[in-house]
């Protein structure tokens, strides 16, 4: 069966997300049968995994916020149905993650691996901090995963609810550690109070500059505005004081008159701001009131949604099956041009021909392992350049506890209370350690998508040749006569496709034939400090598009886990509890980085990175060489043997190149349609 990659499809639903990806499996497995028939043994491989990614993929969606904001209820109105407990009081006390299935039930798991299958009634028992049973419970659960026929969940879209931001360190810390894995997050802001200090100092500094562009603000509770117009102002308020957080991050990070900043202020854009009364859009949906729903507001935030998910994550997953789709066609339609002329040349010209490009392929492996050098080169310079900002890390995380320390008043009936008072400062500090790292998380991330970047514009040179040369080789055996027009549209273009996984963002060769080669790779570099150009970068080498916010996790971990406020000392005046409580945090912050090796994690994570380029380039680059070295030698065999195609060959021959042109032709569009929507 066609698959019916024509028509167009807007890239506007997850429905037309699925209908695309359902549409290039198709393609791709119709391709590797053609690969199989034709003994082109290395692209099975590479297809098989692209296939297994696409078919896997699953949208993750956190829901995040300060306690009592009625996150649990924004849920449960998008599932359409009360499915998570809600409470007026603190609630949620660990990961939540809802996940359609047919059959309703949950899957606890616990933190020492085990995992307890339990009926959705009784998930409150597990996950609340409802009882102190339950809180007990709780806190020795890692996730639990919801399973149910939630209409939302069906198109492979995961909803995620985090415990509050302030509840405690630890629940903060949980839910710091979930953003950088998902593919949106949606801040849940309450109409009555917008934009707490709490919301602020996330946005300012629990944020890497690349998560904002993932974040999707809501607005709840606009029901209970008491005039017609006061939800339209709380909702424009918001988004004003959105914005100044958002440029304010922009500005510390690269400054106003760099390029990245304007490329970032145009990428970022307008906040994604929405008010709505997710308790109105939940009765609206178990009553089937439709004038209900539309009053809710909650319809446009559910489209705007699922615009986000398909267009700017899903364009991006998408490049890679696309990708491989436009690589496989090419790399069959090259085969297939070799087979046919090859045993119509004469012996004495097929044999120099054999002899020369098995010569020049040898010649791209040569060369191919020099490339890797330099990329492990690439790396060492990215961790040169790292070394500085890790190395002064702990002097800066020290000058920031004494500074929070001393620009603290504290009275002295506060020190007769030396446990209220270490918690009170124990936040306060660690919220300031917090910030420091995290904004030396976002130098050190910048620096390392900076090197892979400017690695990958490089490689644009190497790329060039191995085009230059599989196409040469292709077109010694075409014959030019009676192939004229097959000779100047052959494998070429689809060639140097396979060689866009490596080289850069998916759909990179349709860039390179608009604004040329360098101009395509210059600005993968010049957008390599926004959300969405670190995902491309991330995604062209085979990470997951989340990667680029990873390293955050190890330097602000450390200081979300509550120790900051269990400190004990002696001091009865203030300034002698201020002297030994900076001491004591001094001493616990060398405790804490000598049992946490930051410096080997960012390490592990840039060798992690330039290694994912590394294996890329070698799979795709081997893959083209084998294929190519595969052909011509089982040709030379036959002509040995002065075999020659049957009538019954050439018309299999013939089948597969006109389906595979096809398929090709409609991969090349879809790859421009992609590259022009995420260039808005």
């Amino acid at each position: 069966m066609k698959a019916d990659t024509n028509q167009n499809t807007p890239l506007i639903s997850l429905t037309d997300y699925n209908k695309l990806a359902n549409n290039l499996v198709l393609d791709l497995k119709r391709l590797r049968s053609f690969s199989e028939k034709l003994n082109i043994q290395q692209s099975l491989t590479s297809i098989d995994e692209v296939l297994e990614k696409i078919e896997n993929k699953t949208f993750w969606v956190a829901v995040v916020g300060e306690f009592k904001r009625g996150k649990s209820t924004f849920i449960n109105a998008l599932l359409g149905q009360e499915i998570l407990p809600s409470d007026i009081e603190p609630c949620s006390a660990t990961i939540n993650r809802v996940t359609y299935s047919l059959n309703s039930y949950v899957e606890v798991e616990f933190k020492d691996g085990r995992k307890e299958r339990v009926e959705i009634d009784k998930l409150s028992e597990y996950v609340t901090k409802l009882t102190p049973e339950a809180e007990a419970t709780a806190a020795n659960v890692k996730e639990a995963v919801v399973y149910y026929p939630a209409p939302y969940c069906r198109n492979n879209v995961d909803i995620i609810d985090t415990p509050g931001l302030n509840d405690d360190p630890s629940m903060t810390g949980v839910t710091l550690s979930v953003l950088p894995k998902v593919d949106a997050a949606i801040l849940v802001i309450m109409a009555q109070s917008p934009v707490s200090e709490v919301e602020r100092d996330f946005l300012e500094n629990k944020l890497l500059t690349n998560d904002l562009g993932r974040v999707i603000f809501v607005v709840t509770g606009i029901d209970r505005c008491n005039r017609p117009g006061d939800a339209d102002k709380v909702i424009a308020s918001v988004e004003k004081r959105i914005n100044e957080y958002v440029l304010k991050r922009a500005d510390e990070q690269w400054g106003q008159d760099s390029a990245e900043y304007e490329v970032y202020r145009k990428k970022i854009g307008k906040p994604k701001v929405f008010g709505l009364s997710a308790y109105q859009a939940l009765e609206a949906k178990d009553n089937n009131d439709d004038e209900l729903l539309a009053k809710s507001r909650f319809q446009e935030f559910e489209k705007a949604l699922e615009q986000f998910l398909a267009r700017e994550r899903g364009a991006i997953e998408l490049q890679v099956p696309l990708n491989r789709v436009i690589a496989s066609a090419g790399e069959i339609l090259s085969t297939i041009n070799i087979q046919e002329n090859a045993l119509k040349m004469k012996l004495e010209d097929f044999e120099k021909t054999y002899e020369t490009s098995i010569q020049e392929i040898s010649e791209l492996r040569r060369r191919k392992k020099e490339e890797m050098q330099l990329i492990d080169r690439a790396a060492e310079n990215v961790r040169y350049n790292v070394r500085p900002l890790l190395n002064k890390l702990e002097e800066e995380l020290k000058q920031t506890a004494i500074q929070v320390i001393d620009s603290t008043t504290i009275t002295a009936k506060e020190v007769s209370n030396k446990k209220a008072l270490t918690e009170k400062l124990g936040r306060k500090v660690s919220n300031s350690l917090q910030n420091t790292g995290q904004k030396l998380a976002d130098k050190i991330q910048t620096e390392i998508q900076k090197g892979l970047a400017e690695e990958i514009d490089r490689l644009q040179d190497f790329a060039n040749s191995v085009v230059t040369v599989l196409n040469r080789i292709e077109m010694q055996f075409v014959d030019v006569e009676a192939d004229a027009k097959r000779k100047r549209s052959a494998g070429g273009e689809a060639v140097a496709a396979a060689l866009a996984v490596f080289t850069g963002f998916g759909g990179i060769w349709a860039g390179f034939r608009i604004a040329g080669v360098k101009g395509a790779a210059v600005g993968a570099v010049g957008s390599f400090g926004t959300a969405f150009g670190a995902g491309m970068l991330a995604a062209s080498i085979g990470l997951p598009i989340t990667w680029p916010a990873l390293v955050a996790i190890g330097v602000v971990s450390i200081f979300t886990g509550g120790w900051l406020t269990r400190l004990v000392f002696g001091g009865e005046q203030v300034e002698a509890f201020k002297e030994n409580y900076k001491a004591a945090i001094l001493q616990e912050i060398e405790k804490q980085m000598k049992s946490n090796p930051i410096n080997q994690k960012v390490e592990d994570h840039i060798s992690a990175s330039f290694d994912h380029l590394k294996q890329t380039l070698s799979q795709e680059v081997e893959a083209l060489l084998d294929n190519t070295q595969n052909t011509l030698t089982e040709l030379n065999q036959k002509r040995q043997r002065n075999e020659a195609l049957t009538e019954a060959e050439q018309k299999e021959l013939d089948e597969m190149r006109a389906e595979t042109e096809r398929i090709l032709g409609s991969a090349q569009r879809r790859s421009q349609e992609l590259v022009e929507i995420m260039s808005v």
